[in-house]
């Protein structure tokens, strides 16, 4: 007789879609990733990040409560990492994909109140290629950086409803740090707090005082932690709002009609779904043949929660274009966190183990051929056409160039540009000494910036004379004027030599009274605290 076979061995990569820890890894597993192939591949392909990583990167020179377009919590974001990581390139990216990375962890907890372990992993992989997380994820901008408080937010709300006893003035506490930590990332916070009221109003949980008193104690906790960002705003002139204030009244264009904004923002919002449309159509053409007949309902609890955050700030937003907003379309970055939930209605039911292994194979490949083709097309590619764009701007061969003509005229240490940001930012990244950027010469833009101690410096001045640059600021122009050393330095834009070039004007303006080396240049800081942590 033979004895009886034993039975196979599990693989160990063999995950059952019914143990909430084993999805709960492999979901950990695959937010990771999505953060690894959004940072690698753009920082290997561009030679420069999008233009709001280096705004971001100019305004980490010091840490206020406020700058002069936008609240301040991403750059405190940005200055964490860079403090601990490097001013570089591939940092920002990391950066604003933390904050995307971060918010689908969000995504997932909160799915899990909605349906099961399975169905939440499937409603991250879509909200995972949503463009906004991807291939724009990686603008480290005030959009990117506000998905990871608007994550927590929504958490903390749904928590705070649901929660019983002393524990609901705990969870509303965090209701109110979440809050004040939306805001401080954007103004269009507004826009949440507006659709997380209504949804509170109507919800049968917050009936009668009893239910709204720890609503009163978020609201209270909010406003102290915004408050010093608001005395900023007083103490600034009002400069954010001001600025804001143009953004709504002018649109981007600011001389078209605010029915074609809209138009543009009504379009451009499908054209940045299509990453997650088309990988549920893949899905569902992979499940057709064994779904069956009926359905079990996609989300299984708290239904309207699901509506109203998922479909909520987008409707509202279009009413005030109809309106007469002008609105810009990167102003909904942060409309789509709930989108994979709302897709799931259409995810055909199936037997657990196939959903898993589609929802796989279509995950990971969607995100290589996007974060793909994005390094491809802004990196090979561009260089392969010989276009000038700016993931393949020569910063570090024109800041190579500048350095030596530093040496050769400059007679104090290089601490100080004085440029546009995009310019100055991208040359500062690239030096060794990793110069202040005054940014256009204006103390309106950097008024951290001690502009009587500049006179103990040598100031480098810099004005792109390429044939598409921007003109010159009337500030950036009275400082050229005060160069006493003046040239011009060209560098290759492409690797094609009679390709496009990168020209830039240059000027030393000297030193009255020569001490840089000891002169602190970041004094003038706001009245709450932070300027002590960043004096140079």
């Amino acid at each position: 007789m033979h004895p009886p076979a034993s039975p196979p061995r599990p693989s160990p990569w063999a995950i059952d879609p019914a143990d909430p820890r084993q999805m709960a890894r492999l979901t950990l597993a695959y937010i990771l990733l999505h953060l690894l192939v959004w940072t690698l591949l753009p920082a290997i392909s561009h030679r420069a990040p999008p233009w709001d990583n280096i705004e971001q990167l100019v305004w980490t020179q010091s840490l206020q409560w406020g700058y002069y377009k936008h609240p301040p919590a991403p750059t405190w974001w940005m200055y964490f990492w860079t403090g601990l990581l490097g001013r570089t390139v591939w940092v920002t990216f990391f950066a604003a994909e933390l904050s995307v990375a971060a918010m689908l962890v969000c995504v997932w907890r909160l799915a899990l109140a909605f349906t099961t372990p399975l169905r939440a992993f499937v409603s991250v992989v879509l909200t995972s290629l949503v463009a906004y997380h991807g291939l724009r994820g990686i603008m480290a901008n005030h959009n990117t950086l506000q998905l990871m408080p608007v994550g927590m937010l929504l958490w903390a709300v749904l928590a705070a409803v649901r929660a019983q006893g002393a524990r609901r003035w705990l969870q509303w506490a965090l209701v109110g740090a979440a809050a004040a930590l939306t805001l401080l990332s954007k103004y269009s916070a507004l826009v949440w707090f507006a659709v997380i009221g209504v949804w509170l109003l109507q919800d049968a949980r917050m009936r009668g005082a009893r239910a709204w008193a720890p609503v009163l104690l978020a609201t209270g906790l909010g406003l102290v932690g915004v408050a010093p960002h608001l005395a900023w705003i007083a103490e600034s002139g009002f400069a954010s709002l001001h600025y804001a204030e143009r953004s709504v009244e002018q649109g981007i264009a600011g001389n078209r009609s605010h029915w074609v904004d809209l138009w543009d923002f009504a379009t451009t919002q499908l054209g940045r779904m299509v990453p997650a449309l088309l990988a549920l159509a893949w899905l569902r053409g992979l499940l057709r043949r064994d779904a069956v007949a009926a359905a079990p309902p996609a989300v299984l609890g708290e239904r309207r929660f699901v509506l109203f955050m998922g479909l909520g700030p987008l409707l509202l937003t279009l009413a005030l274009g109809v309106g007469g907003v002008h609105l810009a379309a990167s102003w909904a970055t942060t409309f789509y966190v709930f989108f994979g939930l709302l897709l799931l209605r259409w995810v055909p039911a199936v037997a657990p183990a196939r959903l898993l292994r589609a929802t796989l194979v279509v995950g990971v490949a969607m995100e290589l051929v996007l974060a793909g083709g994005l390094a491809l097309g802004r990196g090979v590619g561009v260089e392969l056409l010989g276009r000038p764009a700016r993931s393949n701007f020569p910063a570090p061969a024109l800041a190579g160039q500048l350095e030596q003509v530093w040496r050769q005229h400059a007679h104090t240490p290089l601490r100080v540009l004085v440029g546009e940001t995009w310019l100055a930012g991208n040359v500062s990244i690239h030096l060794p000494s990793q110069p202040l950027v005054f940014i256009d010469g204006d103390p309106a833009h950097a008024p951290w910036i001690d502009t009587a101690a500049l006179a103990r410096c040598d100031l480098l001045v810099l004005i792109d004379r390429s044939p598409k640059a921007p003109e010159p600021e009337a500030t950036q122009r009275q400082w050229m004027a005060r160069a006493q050393a003046r040239g011009q330095v060209s560098v290759p834009w492409t690797a094609r030599p009679q390709g496009p070039r990168l020209t830039v004007d240059w000027g030393i303006v000297p030193a009255s009274a020569p001490d840089c080396a000891g002169a602190q240049l970041t004094m003038r800081h706001s009245p709450w605290a932070f300027g002590l942590l960043s004096r140079r």
